[in-house]
């Protein structure tokens, strides 16, 4: 479960402090320009990237539930999906085990 992502004009503290970790090392090694076009870079990299998103996402901090309760993870019918497909390949393996060529 992760928190919605702020808006573009709100300033978002996490990802904002992921991008000030990242660069420091540079501060006093590039010119102001430099630097900044790495700031730019590292944001839109850790806004965007599909691995380095989600992990940022973790680091937002998270509202409190209004109550508490059973929560849906997964729609039904991909659970479904899902199931069917497990037991399908549970099936075809068992067919491989007995001798059947593959």
């Amino acid at each position: 479960m992760s928190s919605p992502r702020p808006e573009p004009d709100d300033v978002d503290q996490a990802l904002e402090a992921r991008v000030a970790h990242a660069v420091a090392p540079y501060a006093d090694l590039l010119p102001a320009e430099d630097l900044e076009a790495l700031r730019a870079l590292t944001t839109r990299f850790l806004a965007t990237h599909p691995v380095a998103a989600p992990l940022v996402d973790r680091l937002r901090p998270r509202t409190a539930p209004a109550s508490s309760g059973e929560v849906d993870r997964r729609d039904p019918a991909a659970l479904a999906e899902a199931a069917q497909r497990l037991a399908e390949k549970a099936s075809a393996a068992r067919g491989r085990g007995r001798g059947s060529p593959r």
